[in-house]
């Protein structure tokens, strides 16, 4: 599964609050699919590593398919399957390829895709000669317009099953080791996983906003960059705190999710503990998800994750966690109440997608398909959409001017960033 949440602009917010955008994208489940995978490190050190982008908390890398130019791919926990979401520079031919079914958040129907198999798959120092990947029939999804930059696909279980996989978010740089020979050291803490469906689970335990508890079945999800996510349908006992806003916390195969934002007391993982932090609410996952997870609460993610260096071992159903720089950062939320797209050319046309109700932009009469074209006097049209949304999420009591072209005019209005959660 995709949560898109934005991540600290880096030079806007270097020591300020972190900010997010919730996009909620992907949860697919494929019917008769076998995987192949065979991936190799290819030097006799038994590691390799490789640099990555972190944008909204979530790790892009760069992959090369059968030759191709590089391919910007999400190193995603949540995903079962190795996906091609854009198929329009490796150009398989899919009529000669087996269809599968994909069923997604918020979807209520099948979307066609394809298993193209034999794949010659790269990255910096780790080759597959025989890779499946599934390939979408179209780009149902659009992730290039939430993070800003072409995105081509989703690399998943296959990957993380095959080495222990080392996730170090401060200097972003993934390495791999052969499980034969992977020591981990003292200085990290070990806990045990659960695979399931292809992907890895924690139990932990939520103290909610009333004090009561609920020991909970995590996705632990790279693929996602919101804290944490709790699913309503699947536990009586969890709560939505009175004090939430409406929000959508993502867009999937079926369009927009709907949910709440709040805050839950406190969360505890492996003796690790976080104090007042952010959680999403939703109910909103489609057909029969729940039940091919039994057990399943919710999901931890990037926001989460980024606090520590992050190992994976499946084989052995461990993971390892060394906390970072980024540990005792606070939990915080959209202060302005506008979630963006990034289109057009170099994806430099940031238009209105979502206004968060009664929220300071809202007041200010920003609409949905506003386009943004200054923030407090700077042009944006060479900025990134993590550049504008810092802006948003800078300060509490930040003064914000903008220039809007809507509907062929020209507007100017303002506002005062507020905490809404």
């Amino acid at each position: 599964m995709y949560c898109l949440l934005q991540r600290p602009f880096e030079r806007l917010l270097n020591c300020r609050k972190a900010h997010f955008l919730t996009t909620a994208l992907l949860f697919c489940f494929l019917t008769n699919f076998a995987q192949i995978s065979g991936f190799n490190i290819n030097n006799q050190s038994h590691r390799a590593s490789f640099p990555f982008e972190l944008i909204n908390n979530l790790i892009v890398v760069k992959v090369v398919i059968n030759d191709t130019n590089e391919l910007n791919f999400i190193l995603d926990t949540g995903v079962k399957v190795t996906l091609l979401t854009d198929n329009t520079i490796t150009n398989f031919d899919l009529s000669k390829c087996r269809a599968v079914n994909i069923i997604g958040a918020g979807a209520m129907n099948f979307v066609e895709a394809f298993v193209v198999n034999q794949i010659h798959f790269e990255l910096p120092g780790i080759t597959s000669e025989r890779l499946s990947l599934v390939v979408l029939k179209e780009d149902y999804l659009h992730l290039q317009n939430h993070l800003g930059m072409e995105i081509h696909g989703i690399l998943g279980y296959d990957f993380f099953n095959q080495f222990v996989v080392k996730i170090d978010y401060v200097r972003k740089m993934v390495t791999v080791y052969d499980p034969d020979t992977f020591k981990p050291k003292k200085s990290y803490t070990s806990g045990d996983i659960m695979i399931d469906h292809g992907r890895p689970y924690i139990q932990a335990n939520i103290v909610q906003h009333n004090k009561s508890h609920v020991k909970a079945k995590l996705l632990i999800d790279t693929g996602a960059s919101h804290s944490i996510m709790l699913e309503t349908d699947s536990d009586s006992t969890i709560s939505v705190p009175e004090k939430n806003v409406e929000t959508i916390v993502g867009w999937g195969l079926g369009g927009e999710l709907q949910g709440k934002l709040g805050r839950i007391d406190s969360l505890h993982i492996y003796g690790f503990n976080f104090s007042d932090v952010l959680c999403m609410f939703t109910s909103d996952f489609g057909m029969n998800i729940l039940d091919k997870i039994p057990n399943r609460k919710g999901s931890i993610g990037g926001d989460i994750l980024n606090r520590f260096s992050v190992i994976f071992d499946y084989q052995n159903n461990k993971v390892y966690f060394h906390r970072n720089s980024n540990f005792k950062k606070e939990f915080t939320s959209n202060m302005s109440g506008i979630d963006l797209i990034a289109s057009g050319t170099n994806f430099k046309l940031f238009k209105v997608i979502h206004i968060i109700p009664d929220s300071p932009a809202d007041q200010a009469g920003v609409k949905i398909d506003d386009i943004i074209l200054s923030i407090n006097g700077q042009m944006i049209n060479e900025m990134t959409i993590q550049e504008v949304n810092g802006f948003f999420r800078s300060r509490e009591k930040s003064k914000i001017k903008l220039i809007i072209l809507r509907d062929q005019s020209i507007i100017s209005t303002g506002f005062r960033l507020k905490k809404l959660i």
